[in-house]
């Protein structure tokens, strides 16, 4: 592995502290454009996602210089993605690091590519690196920075080292954006599940929404409200030292984990110089189908609507029970319809009432 100067070092460390601070994902996109090009000289640095198996949907959504985007070069990267090395590459792997084109492609073949001659030959665009960021089977999305000669290894290895905390910044961006969203409702079964936190420096609570307050009350119930949990605190203070005293490039900023009564309290970190932001998520057990059976659902119905309650996608509930996403997606038309509700939130609110929770 290559060994940082003083100057890279501090390039890195700067890199992975902006990316702890709290921002949507859209704003995180935005930020880590001109980030990555800070971190490694790079000609372009671009965000893009397209749906698999459907060319025409799809195309880059940001770029640094923003001039190089161009609606022409979208729909040449939406019909030529799906089937290039790069993609193939993560579609057997899995990768979770960037990952440098010529070491997946050699540079002779790629610039003889259909890619690079339709696409990338007018940027000047000849190596790079690309980390993917959410996959689902009928959807990617990454993000990359290109260049004009073949990525020195130096500069692969400095991306491969920040590529967890890019990797965790963006989960937690999608977190705190849905939890944001959340928050706004005025009710539902989830409000209590999740909550946010704005503590000054000093450790005053700035801000405490009210299913903090609940999550907290449940998981410390000897907790004053004037304060937070001493083993939260203690959690704080390691997480921001490890991260400004840091001697070499830091592990990914890991979440404070308790668990009560078979449920689990997730406490995420997000900090600017000024406050410290927790993101509370309680994670409950899942409802037993049986405990469904007076809504009159079916037993597919009922399993699925379990797994609702406590916030789990179609897609993933289709990997649990071994079923497409499409055969969920209709199983809770028909759960909505059955129930008399529009939502998936109000669905959730009759199960937990059927279960008695």
């Amino acid at each position: 592995m290559y060994r940082y100067s003083r100057t890279e070092f501090d390039r890195v460390l700067e890199f992975v502290r902006g990316l702890y601070e709290p921002r949507t994902p859209e704003g995180l996109g935005d930020h880590l454009l001109s980030a990555l090009r800070a971190l490694v000289p790079a000609e372009f640095a671009g965000n893009a996602s397209f749906e698999v198996g459907a060319p025409s949907q799809g195309g880059t959504q940001r770029t640094d210089p923003p001039e190089l985007r161009s609606s022409e070069a979208d729909a040449k990267l939406a019909r030529l993605m799906p089937k290039a090395p790069i993609i193939v590459h993560f579609a057997r792997t899995h990768c979770e690091q960037f990952t440098r084109w010529s070491d997946v492609q050699p540079l002779s073949q790629f610039l003889r590519s259909a890619l690079y001659n339709e696409v990338y030959r007018s940027l000047g665009l000849r190596d790079g690196c690309t980390l993917f960021l959410r996959s689902r089977p009928d959807h990617v999305e990454f993000v990359g920075v290109g260049q004009h000669k073949q990525t020195p290894d130096a500069h692969r290895d400095m991306l491969v080292s920040v590529s967890p905390h890019v990797l965790q910044a963006f989960r937690l961006a999608h977190t705190t954006s849905a939890l944001i969203e959340i928050t706004a409702m005025k009710s539902g079964p989830n409000c209590a599940a999740r909550g946010l936190m704005a503590i000054d420096l000093n450790g005053t609570i700035a801000i405490e929404t009210a299913g903090a307050t609940r999550v907290l009350e449940k998981f410390f119930p000897k907790r004053t409200r004037q304060g937070l949990p001493e083993q939260v605190r203690r959690w704080i203070s390691h997480s921001n030292k490890t991260l400004r005293k840091a001697t070499d490039v830091p592990d990914v900023r890991r979440p404070f984990v308790l668990e009560r009564d078979g449920d689990r309290l997730t406490i995420h970190l997000l900090s600017k110089p000024e406050q410290n932001f927790l993101v509370l998520e309680e994670h409950r057990r899942a409802i037993d189908p049986a405990a469904l059976s007076s809504l009159c659902l079916t037993r597919r119905e009922s399993e699925i609507l379990a797994y609702i309650t406590i916030g789990k996608t179609n897609p993933e509930i289709g990997i649990i029970l071994g079923i497409s996403s499409r055969t969920v997606s209709k199983h809770v038309e028909h759960i909505l319809e059955r129930l008399g509700v529009e939502t998936r939130t109000a669905a959730a609110a009759c199960a937990l009432d059927a279960a008695n929770l």
